[in-house]
């Protein structure tokens, strides 16, 4: 695990506020190096990030496709009060904050597939995953570890079979790797900042909405190993999904409990 000095040097001169930045060229998952460091009293806004997971996963414990040179893989460390489920509002929050940062970089627009996916040209360039600690039976985690992985550039050869028509890539093949992962880690870091401000007031909420892809669309609703065709609806303030079923019945559904996959392509 090797650390690279010269990208942390570039990165930090880019920031608007200084953080406590680590950067590494491969690593095995940054979220469990944020642990390592919580565990050992690291403040909140601590970040690792990566060009190379071997170890990367995602929600549901399903592996995270993180290929050399090509992606940015990142992990922050917060320690939010409230309710577990006002802790959920980390999730969308950094949705917006990374859709923010590939706007400034790029102007592209992503849109967010519920609950916190981004997608450029209807393909998945951004994953999400927030991990809380408790401990001693408190209501309130003792930190939360916010992880973001974005493809950067197509990997040589281009995405995996599996992965190849629902993958995509915020940048253009011939963009150089370097600027990309140094411009889009310190974007990345401000906008969560800034969005991390205003969590308890849920500032993120308008903008979340308005990026929302999913709705008036056919879906698939994924449940214990089961899928059911549906037609998304509508969202409200706690990210419920109001999902519309084939018999006409209407059912609210929470992140956590289900999935959904898009069926159509309008």
């Amino acid at each position: 695990m090797t650390e690279n000095t010269e990208y942390r040097r570039i990165i930090a001169e880019k920031l608007q506020k200084p953080v406590p930045l680590t950067v590494y060229d491969s690593v095995g998952s940054t979220n469990d190096l944020i642990r390592a460091a919580a565990e050992q009293g690291a403040p909140a806004g601590t970040v690792i990030a990566a060009r190379e997971q071997t170890a990367g996963r995602g929600r549901q414990g399903r592996r995270f496709f993180s290929p050399p040179g090509t992606g940015l893989y990142l992990s922050m460390l917060l320690k939010p009060q409230g309710t577990p489920e006002q802790i959920l509002s980390v999730t969308p929050m950094a949705a917006v904050a990374a859709a923010q940062a590939i706007a400034h970089c790029t102007g592209r627009q992503a849109a967010v597939k519920w609950v916190n996916d981004l997608l450029l040209d209807g393909k998945k360039i951004c994953g999400i995953l927030a991990e809380s600690q408790y401990a001693g039976g408190k209501p309130e985690p003792d930190y939360v570890i916010l992880g973001i992985g974005i493809n950067l550039l197509e990997p040589p050869g281009g995405f995996p079979a599996e992965l190849r028509e629902i993958a995509g890539a915020v940048y253009p093949e011939d963009a150089d790797p370097e600027a990309a992962f140094c411009d889009l880690c310190a974007a990345l870091i401000d906008a969560l900042a800034g969005q991390y401000e205003t969590l308890p007031q849920r500032g993120y909420l308008a903008e979340y909405k308005a990026r929302l892809c999913v709705l008036n669309r056919r879906i698939l609703v994924c449940e214990n190993g089961t899928e059911r065709p549906a037609v998304a609806i509508d969202t409200d303030d706690d990210l419920r999904l109001l999902v519309r079923y084939p018999d006409g019945t209407e059912q609210w559904r929470a992140t956590g409990e289900i999935r959904i996959r898009l069926t159509d392509n309008s």
